[in-house]
């Protein structure tokens, strides 16, 4: 937060999950184990693909210049690392126009024929659910809800609502695809459930790369809440503990 009044903005928030299937984690393993009995080497390629993020993003400027980023690597269940990351981009590198958003961060299918390794990234970790009718005991539904706001609308421009998140290009442009749902089978899939993300950093690391362009100044709440989450659960235990 003290990042964020002196610069007066955050440009990105980013959400990186690690991917249980990276072939270096699965090199490792013996027979009949599983990335679950090695959290020791998941949280180390975990770290090295973080670094590795990092580089691309402030060393090789792949969103242009950065004047300051912090980030936070939360474990979840199964022991899972997950990085969420904001970032402060230098004046001349914002993100203010549609045209600037939709250069870095797309939320639709691609052509498999021609990007065959980013398109089975996008289907096999930037989908969300399918929830709603499509299967409505997701862990997203509340009250017969999607708490992520799931699907999300056809448009064919991306626009920024008044909350300041931008509505990215959905176009209806027919692709679907089948994926598969544990305990329903496969599901037809357009864009209305892609999750925002960069097509360079998904095609690179091959994991849940959420990607989010930040337009106005009161979305930061929502960032601090996934920053200090965990300080504020270890700050209640204490308090209750004692």
């Amino acid at each position: 937060m003290a990042i964020t009044r002196f610069l007066k903005k955050i440009d990105l928030f980013i959400t990186i999950a690690a991917n249980p299937n990276w072939s270096e984690i699965t090199r490792e393993l013996l027979t009949g184990q599983t990335s679950y009995d090695h959290p020791d080497i998941v949280a180390h390629v975990f770290k090295m693909k973080k670094e590795e993020l990092m580089d691309d993003i402030y060393k090789k400027h792949i969103f242009g210049r950065i004047v300051a980023y912090v980030y936070v690597v939360e474990f979840q269940k199964r022991c899972l690392p997950h990085l969420y990351l904001l970032i402060v981009l230098d004046n001349n590198n914002q993100l203010r126009t549609s045209a600037d958003i939709d250069s870095c961060i797309l939320a639709q299918w691609l052509d498999l024929r021609s990007q065959p390794l980013l398109f089975n990234t996008v289907k096999s970790t930037m989908v969300h659910g399918p929830c709603g009718n499509l299967n409505p005991s997701a862990p997203c539904m509340e009250n017969g809800r999607c708490t992520k706001g799931y699907p999300k609308p056809f448009q064919n421009c991306t626009s920024t609502n008044q909350d300041g998140y931008p509505s990215y290009a959905r176009p209806d442009d027919g692709q679907c695809f089948a994926v598969t749902i544990s305990g329903i089978g496969n599901i037809e899939v357009d864009n209305h459930w892609i999750v925002p993300y960069n097509p360079y950093i998904s095609a690179k690391f091959h994991c849940h790369t959420n990607v989010e362009s930040i337009a106005m100044f009161r979305t930061i709440k929502y960032c601090f809440k996934y920053i200090t989450k965990d300080l504020i659960k270890q700050l209640y235990n204490t308090i209750t503990t004692k």
